[in-house]
């Protein structure tokens, strides 16, 4: 382990992150957080996030900020003898490699399970795919939206009356992310009784389908297709998110004590609202009746006679407003991190808080190659000699690569 490592319950655990743009790297970033060392390997380009478009800080875009906290970056070309050479020096002393490319393209690199498995038969490696490593789908590439739009995910979400939309946030992407991170721990735990690594695979429309639990079960028992109901459910009503006199205001389950705050008693004896039934049979004049009453009063209003009332829900923030609010706060889930560059960023914290994981031990994200030659001298006892051997024959490899693109072009 070389300096600056946290501590944490993966303190002590190597990963070696082949990855790129978001569900890789939100993964690997979970686990740097719970203080395993994640070292990202990275092109001589870099992770291609690093050239996304949209707000920098010194250079480095928000995006690639987002999802790298945590971790070291060393280049290296995988294209070359060297670059392999130090991967697989890299393997013999590391616990997981980590990646999230098309399926397929491991096994080209000589980087997948059963190649490295022979270097260290302990080895565990995660692959995080967009349809699973085998299948009629297998060669074809992948983007959050497009698991979104095959699981269904997208025909649920949005209005009623709208075209159906990807969620706000990247959830396929994510959820890839997290569940390869929980993949990890569990290959990690059986090794420490085994001794034996093994492979960890991970898709994007897997994930997407394991979310679509309640809607699936939902579809299994009745033979109906959910569609889309904005921010309602499919089962309860009230829930969801109403118009207020200013803003919008969210409700959990909530009836009948909801009646009441609102100043709706009556509506709790109606026989047409009395039951979960009867409800869901005139749902429009119920929500007619719950948007008229929540349209006399503010969001913030509303949001203290909540609490009084023991009401679950409050008002839907815009992102500026979620970001300082106060037990968001409490919870350390903004962190501030001195940048390698200079200054200070902000970003989102990690969710699992257990002993040993302390938010103002994070390292912040690296820039490209940060690390390269602290890895590969300490790690790697590599001399100056065989470190620039390294850096050459990576050099003449991209310009090769340029007159290849060029010739092409």
């Amino acid at each position: 382990m070389i300096k600056g490592e946290m501590k944490g319950p993966l303190s002590g655990v190597r990963v070696l992150a082949v990855e790129h743009a978001q569900a890789g790297p939100y993964g690997s970033m979970l686990l740097g957080d719970l203080g395993a060392e994640v070292i990202k390997i990275e092109s001589p380009e870099g992770d291609m996030s690093r050239t996304f478009a949209g707000p920098q800080h010194k250079g480095e875009t928000y995006y690639f900020m987002a999802f790298n906290r945590s971790k070291k970056s060393l280049v290296l070309d995988l294209g070359t003898e060297t670059g392999k050479e130090a991967f697989y020096d890299l393997v013999k002393i590391s616990d997981v490699v980590w990646d999230n490319f098309r399926a397929g393209v491991m096994e080209r690199l000589g980087l997948d399970y059963e190649s490295l498995k022979k270097i260290k038969p302990s080895i565990i490696c995660c692959s995080i795919t967009g349809y699973g490593s085998s299948g009629p789908y297998r060669e074809r590439p992948s983007f959050d939206i497009v698991a979104q739009a095959l699981s269904g995910i997208m025909s649920i979400t949005g209005e009623p009356d709208g075209a159906p939309l990807k969620t706000g946030i990247a959830v396929a992407d994510l959820s890839g992310g997290f569940f390869g991170a929980l993949g990890v721990a569990a290959a990690l735990a059986k090794r420490a009784v085994t001794g034996e690594g093994q492979k960890v695979e991970i898709s994007l429309l897997n994930t997407c389908i394991s979310l679509l639990a309640y809607h699936l079960s939902y579809y299994f028992c009745s033979g109906d297709v959910p569609k889309r109901l904005g921010s309602g459910h499919l089962s309860v009503i009230p829930f969801g998110a109403y118009e207020t006199k200013e803003g919008h205001i969210a409700l959990g389950i909530c009836w009948p004590r909801v009646a009441r705050t609102i100043g709706a008693e009556w509506m709790i004896d109606d026989p047409r609202f009395s039951t979960q039934e009867e409800r869901w049979k005139h749902r429009q004049e119920f929500e007619e009746i719950f948007r008229e009453h929540f349209s006399k009063a503010t969001a913030e209003d509303w949001e203290e006679l909540f609490k009084v009332d023991d009401i679950p829900g409050g008002p839907v923030n815009t992102l500026d407003k979620a970001a300082i609010d106060p037990q968001v706060l409490h919870n350390k889930m903004v962190l501030n991190l001195k940048h390698p560059l200079g200054g200070e960023i902000k970003l989102a914290g990690n969710p699992v808080k257990m002993p040993g994981c302390i938010d103002e031990e994070y390292s912040p994200p690296p820039t490209l190659g940060q690390h390269s030659a602290e890895i590969l001298s300490q790690l790697l006892g590599y001399s100056e000699e065989k470190i620039k051997k390294l850096r050459e024959e990576q050099e003449k490899h991209i310009e090769e690569l340029k007159a290849h693109v060029h010739k092409q072009l």
